[in-house]
């Protein structure tokens, strides 16, 4: 599995470990979901639940070219820093949300079914994503030492 070079590779099991966690508990909340999937910002698979490992890869791909073309837009339009992604269809919503951690950027993605409230969707995605930042920033959570991050 390759991960962002931002990632420290001792701590891989623990990350996805925390990342399958929270997507575990998002699944339990939220009514409609298909798919939930962390990634690194450069569209690597975390953690994913909802597909097959192969087709995980190549969603998290276009999850993470979504994210980043919502960026530039953002700062094109001098909206200050984006939180998230809505897409629309008539199947259902596509989310993607930025997950502010200390180890490395990352990006919660998740699919829901048509009959999904869009409003509780923002809502349960948001708060998924900001536990677990919580989570990989808090002491004990894998995330780097200062002097780990300064090797």
């Amino acid at each position: 599995m390759n991960m962002s070079a931002d990632a420290p590779r001792g701590r891989e099991p623990r990350l996805k470990t925390v990342c399958q966690q929270q997507l575990a508990e998002l699944a339990g909340t939220m009514d409609g979901l298909r798919v939930a999937i962390v990634a690194s910002a450069s569209g690597f698979p975390l953690a994913c639940i909802g597909l097959e490992a192969q087709e995980g890869r190549r969603i998290t791909a276009l999850g993470a070219a979504l994210d980043a073309l919502g960026q530039r837009l953002v700062q094109e339009l001098a909206l200050g820093a984006q939180e998230s992604a809505l897409i629309e269809s008539a199947a259902g919503l596509v989310l993607c949300r930025q997950v502010v951690n200390g180890i490395t950027p990352m990006v919660l993605l998740v699919v829901t079914g048509e009959n999904s409230n869009p409003g509780y969707a923002l809502w349960a995605v948001k708060k998924a994503a900001r536990a677990l930042g919580e989570s990989l920033s808090a002491p004990g959570s894998g995330a780097p030492t200062t002097s780990e991050r300064e090797q």
